[in-house]
């Protein structure tokens, strides 16, 4: 990783880095790295394995929370590959080190445990279908990448403004779907981002074709992707 993030593409890949080998389900399949791609529910769609029992998907599932909440200084970066509970982002956390969490989707409402994480620089909330407020996203002032999407119910982006080091933000709708957005002029207050991706969004502001390609002359230090040139 480079010290400015690449301007023409996310940060994040298909499963932000991890390959399919390093995906684990199981806390004994931890061997005490500081990173992990972990895939600890929804144990039903296993590797043509024996189906886990529901005992053991309760068992495995409790070991992750009691472990990420008990041992705080392990990890540094964190991926969940399979739906995340709120329970189980609060657990996450509590991991003082982060620098990069991705949860791929899931159940939460809340991000508020977020705040702890102090020295976050990298942070995907897929499928937050359920999420009620990005206010605590704003409190990570270390935050460089932003990847935010299928929030159904937020609209009103301008909080980001509070994030001074944000390089790269990326604004999505879930598959097949479209997200609500207020604008786009939270932009103009973001001189220090210099890559946007906003896509299958439905602005409250009626902005014209002309609207938007003055918006991005207005912005000459930032890359935006031509999804925004849709109106």
């Amino acid at each position: 990783m480079s010290d400015s993030i690449q301007t023409t593409k996310p940060y994040f890949g298909a499963i932000g880095g991890f390959s399919d080998t390093e995906i684990i389900r199981e806390l004994i399949e931890h061997n005490g790295e500081d990173y992990a791609c972990i895939a600890c529910t929804q144990l039903h769609l296993d590797r043509n394995e024996k189906p886990y029992a529901e005992r053991d998907k309760k068992r495995i599932l409790k070991e992750w929370l009691d472990f990420l909440t008990t041992d705080t200084k392990i990890f540094t970066k964190l991926h969940f590959n399979s739906r995340v509970s709120q329970a189980l982002l609060d657990a996450a956390c509590h991991q003082e080190n982060l620098v990069e969490l991705r949860v791929k989707w899931g159940a939460y409402t809340n991000l508020s445990a977020l705040t702890n994480l102090k020295n976050m620089e990298f942070l995907y909330i897929g499928s937050g279908a359920s999420v009620q407020s990005i206010e605590p996203i704003t409190k990570l002032q270390n935050l460089r990448a932003l990847y935010l999407e299928g929030l159904k119910k937020i609209s009103d982006y301008s909080p980001l403004v509070a994030l001074e080091n944000l390089e790269q933000l990326v604004i999505l709708a879930s598959i097949l779907q479209r997200t609500p957005i207020d604008d786009f002029e939270f932009l103009r207050q973001m001189p220090n981002l210099r890559s946007v991706f906003i896509g299958d969004v439905t602005p409250a502001r009626k902005y014209t074709k002309q609207a938007l390609i003055q918006l991005r002359d207005a912005l000459p230090h930032l890359h935006i992707h031509h999804r925004l040139l849709r109106s």
